[in-house]
């Protein structure tokens, strides 16, 4: 099985999603195409490790619950050795050879940069919000792994906004000299 398929099933421990849910919460930590998660609940279905249920409200949607097999699976797994992160990052090859780039040219790359993150900050801030006015016990600690990543990535995020700063101070010197 691959490591997206035990992903979705972890996902599923906290509660049953759609596959849209599963994308907006995969979106924290994994990239991936909703037809790719369509694919892998198709195949974890037929496996017996999810169930599908039909939305009453909406005929389209449906709604995948973890089966006991499921859950056992993800305890395996939770064991395993974890893989090397890998990092793909367009932005940082073009930082590498930034010298190439004119002043505005690199002000330019780095104001893109640092307007996105701003955005992830608050983005992140507000979700963080969101778990801390969470009162039910029961259920914050069912949120619990979400607000650890969320947490991760809000200071991941604000690191990059950091360092983006600091990187357009160090071209600014530059270019003054």
């Amino acid at each position: 099985m691959n490591t997206l398929s035990y992903i979705l099933l972890c996902m599923l421990v906290r509660k049953p999603c759609s596959g849209y849910e599963l994308k907006q919460y995969l979106t924290l930590f994994w990239e991936s195409h909703h037809s790719q998660i369509y694919t892998a609940l198709g195949k974890l279905h037929e496996q017996g490790y999810v169930t599908v249920e039909n939305d009453a409200t909406h005929k389209q949607k449906k709604i995948y619950h973890l089966t006991e097999t499921g859950k056992a699976i993800v305890a395996e797994w939770l064991v395993e050795e974890n893989k090397a992160p890998s990092q793909r990052d367009e932005f940082l090859a073009k930082v590498y050879v930034i010298a190439l780039m004119d002043h505005q040219q690199a002000t330019e790359l780095l104001q893109d940069r640092l307007q996105h993150y701003r955005k992830m900050v608050k983005k992140y801030e507000q979700k963080t919000e969101e778990y801390d006015a969470i009162t039910d016990t029961i259920e914050k600690e069912r949120n619990l792994g979400r607000y650890l990543i969320l947490e991760r990535r809000l200071i991941m995020c604000t690191a990059e906004v950091e360092w983006c700063v600091w990187a357009q101070s160090t071209i600014d010197r530059l270019n003054t000299n």
